[in-house]
């Protein structure tokens, strides 16, 4: 187990910036000593056992060979430690099944762990998320999207979009305040006030360049896109589907084309999210900072 209590785990959530944070952010500055959970030569394998071995065999001692296979004591017992992974908060479209079971894994190895948890509007969200599942070749419509509950979708549950549940169950297990919530919209339309906040939490004070605060990732397309690329992915070649006739070079003809002539119904896709959306109870004003959650529409 790694005792160290600079350990500072980003936890996600999914369609909040993880990427820029794995890629451009955290590698930036030494001072993080950020190390890559999806990088084959380290961290992938202990990545993985976390994620996704049974809870019957799972076990804390085959998870610290893993992790020091390729690490040192030295890199991981004094000073700070920097792990993200946006699959820590579950997967979404699961229905966050692994959600407890993971938190619970990473604080029996990191029992002295900070852990940063970025959210998202949830209507915006769900807009993101549904862009995601197209973009990776999904074919069920909004309202299916939203209302489907079975083995290979189950969004519709809402259990990801519960972050004070998930928030609350972190804070229980740990001192509050090593727990830090931040906000997507602050990273967006308040760069300063986010990374601010995200220095203190780390007790650094770094200066963070402007060609960091532009750089992106994962911009979703806009919500028009949605009927032409499901309609590729039904008859085109998707991760989610069989080989069809269509090769994929043909992709970005095929949705222009049938951009042209269908129709918007973006009304009627605000409609159905916000029934879903007014189906949970989210207890938005319990999080932390209300005043931002109130701000960007919580």
């Amino acid at each position: 187990m790694v005792n160290n209590n600079k350990v500072y785990i980003h936890l996600g959530l999914h369609k909040t910036g993880s990427t820029f944070f794995q890629k451009k952010f955290y590698p930036m500055y030494s001072e993080f000593n950020y190390k890559h959970l999806r990088d084959a030569s380290t961290l992938s394998d202990f990545n993985q056992y976390i994620l996704r071995e049974n809870a019957l065999t799972f076990s804390l001692e085959h998870a610290k060979t893993l992790f020091y296979k390729y690490l040192s004591p030295n890199e991981t017992e004094q000073g700070i430690l920097t792990l993200c992974e946006e699959q820590f908060s579950g997967f979404p479209l699961q229905d966050a099944l692994n959600r407890k079971m993971i938190f619970d894994r990473l604080l029996a190895f990191f029992p002295n762990a900070n852990f940063v948890i970025v959210l998202r509007n949830q209507k915006d969200f769900v807009k993101s998320m549904y862009a995601e599942y197209l973009k990776k070749g999904g074919t069920a419509t909004l309202k299916n999207f939203l209302t489907r509950k079975d083995s290979t979708l189950n969004f519709s549950r809402g259990s990801y979009l519960k972050y004070y549940d998930y928030y609350n169950y972190i804070k229980n297990k740990v001192a509050e305040k090593k727990v830090k919530i931040l906000y997507y919209e602050d990273l967006n339309y308040n760069p300063e006030l986010f990374f601010n906040e995200l220095n203190s939490f780390f007790n650094l004070n770094l200066s963070i360049s402007e060609s960091i605060l532009n750089a992106k990732e994962n911009v979703s397309f806009k919500s028009d896109f949605f009927n032409s690329v499901r309609f590729y992915n039904i008859i085109g070649k998707t991760p989610y589907g069989k080989d069809h006739l269509i090769p994929t070079r043909f992709k970005n003809k095929i949705i222009k084309l049938h951009r042209s002539f269908s129709k918007k119904n973006t009304e009627l896709d605000e409609q159905y999210i916000n029934q879903f959306l007014n189906s949970f109870e989210f207890k938005n004003n319990l999080l932390p900072q209300y005043d931002r959650v109130n701000k960007y529409g919580y």
